[in-house]
């Protein structure tokens, strides 16, 4: 049974978001002044515990999105336009605005360096975080927007889910749970063993978690109390004897999730200005590094956060209405076309019917492809 989409006002996602990012923003004005970023646990910066949070997330939003709607090429084109136009922006600005203004370099020889046009590669997933000349003598030197390397991972989560769909293995809840635990069982007891794309697996569980709470939302929901006391303790058990990151997998997602479903007043209105948490994941990284630059690292951390977050904030409000707001339009736009035509071919069909001997299955067959 599908559900209705989780509109902005509804709950408390946007809230949630927001502080993720904000997570971020506070672990790296640390790490790019020079200090050590805030760790509240051994396994994870404060930064990668926002990180997990948008993951969860995501991956509950997304498996709702997809059985929403099961077409592959609308799943595909709603994913781009959530991420690329914005990341297509943030790119252009960094290598063809920031870059050339801070660089060591001379404007000509920044542009004419091959390093300044291979840094749009990171668009289709090739890791390229520099660009030349620029932040060098940072303390945190040369990276341009190192925030950007969970995008891929991200995508990748959405191409997983989508095959998963395109397969019907979704259908499959159970098998799809057990192979989550699975594989975070591997991750959180024999993580020694090989390291080889640790945060891919690590975010790609979280992500799986948040898409085994949808498939698995008419068990919990309604008893969330229960389920979270349950998994709580299980995750007090495996804090205990030692392992910590289990323990958080086993409780934190589903934790994080039934609040989000909640709509509290104040918090559940968070977005009503439009949903700024993208777009301060994606900006936060080089409006600090800029300030670091300029300033000479000379003030203290929290300085200098309050000055990057105060202008991040106002990127991200200007990404969100004119990039972020418009590419989602583009996409509602189409939605609410597939609905008008669903309708007069619904009308069309009923009237024919009236006249002839439309068969009944196969008309109830279109409708549900319309919907």
């Amino acid at each position: 049974m599908t559900q209705p989409p989780l509109t902005h006002g509804a709950n408390n996602f946007d809230f949630l978001r927001v502080v993720a990012a904000l997570l971020v923003l506070v672990s790296h004005t640390f790490a790019l002044t020079g200090q050590p970023e805030p760790s509240p646990v051994s396994f994870q910066s404060l930064g990668g515990l926002g990180v997990l949070i948008f993951f969860v997330i995501s991956g509950y939003l997304v498996a709702s999105s997809w059985d929403r709607d099961p077409h592959a090429f609308r799943f595909a084109a709603r994913r781009f336009l959530r991420i690329w136009p914005a990341w297509i922006v943030v790119t252009i600005l960094s290598a063809l605005v920031l870059g050339p203004a801070v660089s060591t370099l001379p404007a000509g020889e920044y542009f004419a360096n091959s390093e300044t046009w291979k840094y749009f590669t990171q668009l289709v997933f090739v890791e390229q975080f520099h660009l030349p000349g620029v932040f060098e003598n940072n303390p945190f030197p040369r990276a341009v927007n190192g925030s950007l390397w969970t995008l891929p991972i991200e995508a990748r989560m959405y191409a997983l889910l989508l095959i998963a769909g395109l397969a019907t293995l979704l259908r499959w809840r159970w098998v799809c749970l057990a192979a989550i635990l699975a594989l975070a069982a591997y991750i959180f007891f024999f993580q020694h063993v090989e390291t080889d794309h640790k945060f891919v697996k690590e975010f790609g569980v979280f992500f799986g978690a948040g898409t085994c709470a949808y498939l698995f939302r008419d068990l919990w929901q309604s008893r969330v109390s229960f389920v979270l006391a349950v998994l709580l303790l299980v995750a007090l058990v495996l804090w205990l004897t030692g392992y910590q990151y289990a323990g958080l997998f086993m409780a934190g997602p589903l934790a994080l999730l039934a609040c989000g479903l909640k709509s509290w007043p104040v918090i559940n209105r968070f977005g009503r200005f439009g949903d700024i948490s993208y777009g301060l994941y994606i900006y936060a990284f080089p409006v600090q590094q800029t300030v670091v630059q300029v300033t000479g690292n000379g003030l203290s951390p929290i300085a200098i956060g309050m000055i990057s977050l105060i202008i991040t904030c106002i990127l991200a409000f200007l990404s969100c209405h004119l990039i972020e707001r418009p590419a989602m339009k583009f996409k509602a736009d189409h939605a609410g076309a597939r609905m008008v035509a669903g309708s007069k071919s619904k009308a069309t069909t009923n009237a024919t019917a009236s006249g002839s001997s439309l068969n009944t299955a196969g008309w109830s067959g279109a409708n549900q492809r319309a919907k």
